[in-house]
């Protein structure tokens, strides 16, 4: 294990999630691992106003069931502090409107509470989210001059639909960032080339799936599918017709079929030491993606896909997710004879052959996140 030197202090502001939201992200892990080695994080959610009580953001509605505007401490550790502004950075989706609201929303940062402006001399490193924390960075570096400032490029801006401002300030202070952190080699060309970008993908909770003991299976043929991210149920029905024999679980809030089928469990969203001994356990692992215009990077930088190969399970993806794993089944989407072979290659792969050496787990993606500086993360590139 490589060890994470104390004390440090992190600042995570994502404008996704929350510190106590019960589906775990990368982010959530990365924090976890921190606090394990006694530093000291802090969870600031952003991308909230009062404006969002009319939008269908379920986050709104999540935030108000916390304590708001303030810091709460979660655990020993780990602090949040959920920012809830009188604006925040929309997309109003019109360009003239966009424009119109653009010179305003890029002064965000003047709304950042004191209270997390009281903290900021104090962080030794931060990770800024791709979302709405760009706006962010100017002021951060200003009173945190000496912190390792890591844009933590979980998505293409255009993507989740962020104001183009947003995109507009990412490109004038990317020299200001000591790192640009890619999980998917399809983000590279996204940035300059003089920008400090290093790709390095997931790390997983190595010790949860080493202990999961208990098989939740009370039968073999059991194909798994993990999260809702461009979920294609088309894939899913087409196998389990062709397929009767075997059983195919779904797991995520949206992975679901329109019609049920007998040999298709529909699990939803549940927690991840739930998730994991159904991981562990399968025989296949399925990532279903629908093809569209971020499924590239978006597949490339699917955490299941990383479970999937440190339980050594084949894998059936569409070939735009394969990215040269010989052990990813892959198929040209919407082709059903593709799909059907690909899922009978899998049946026959040999797991024994499945190399899993280059996952990392989380300490030590972490580790070498805050203080490889890019020199270790080279090594993972084309994993």
């Amino acid at each position: 294990m490589i060890p994470i030197h104390s004390p440090r202090n992190v600042l995570i502001v994502t404008g996704q999630h929350f510190a106590t939201a019960p589906r775990k992200v990368d982010l959530h892990f990365i924090a976890d691992a921190l606090r394990a080695h006694g530093d000291h994080v802090d969870f600031l959610s952003c991308r909230l106003s009062w404006i969002s009580r009319f939008l269908s953001d379920g986050r709104f509605a999540f935030a108000r069931q916390r304590q708001i505007n303030r810091w709460v401490e979660i655990m020993p550790g780990l602090d949040e502090f959920i920012w809830i502004s009188p604006v925040h950075p929309l997309n109003l989706k019109v360009a003239a409107l966009n424009a119109l609201t653009g010179p305003v929303l890029r002064h965000y940062a003047r709304l950042l509470p004191q209270a997390v402006r009281e903290r900021l001399p104090r962080y030794t490193h931060v990770l800024l989210e791709s979302g709405p924390a760009p706006l962010l960075l100017r002021t951060i570096r200003k009173a945190a001059p000496s912190a390792e400032i890591i844009y933590h490029a979980a998505d293409r801006l255009r993507t989740i639909n962020v104001h183009p401002c947003v995109e507009d300030e990412l490109l004038e202070t990317i020299g200001e960032y000591d790192l640009i952190h890619v999980m998917a080699e399809a983000l590279l060309p996204d940035f300059p080339a003089a920008a400090p970008v290093v790709y390095l993908p997931h790390g997983i909770s190595r010790d949860v799936f080493d202990n999961a003991s208990v098989n939740p299976y009370a039968t073999g043929r059991n194909a798994v599918s993990v999260g809702d991210m461009l979920f294609d149920a088309g894939v899913i029905e087409g196998l389990a017709d062709a397929f009767p024999d075997w059983t195919f679980h779904l797991f995520g809030k949206l992975a679901r079929l329109e019609k049920d089928r007998e040999n298709v469990i529909t699990h939803g969203e549940v927690a991840f030491d739930t998730i994991v001994p159904y991981i562990k356990f399968a025989d296949i692992g399925l990532a279903p993606y629908r093809l569209s215009d971020s499924a590239d990077y978006l597949s490339q930088s699917s955490l299941k896909m990383i479970q999937y190969t440190y339980c050594r399970l084949p894998i059936v993806a569409p070939s735009f997710a394969a990215a040269g794993r010989a052990h990813v089944c892959a198929y040209a989407p919407g082709d059903t004879i593709s799909l059907t072979r690909a899922f009978e290659r899998a049946m026959m792969f040999d797991r024994a052959k499945i190399d899993t050496t280059s996952v990392k787990s989380w300490t030590e993606m972490t580790e070498t996140l805050l203080e490889g500086r890019g020199a270790p993360i080279a090594e993972t590139a084309g994993q």
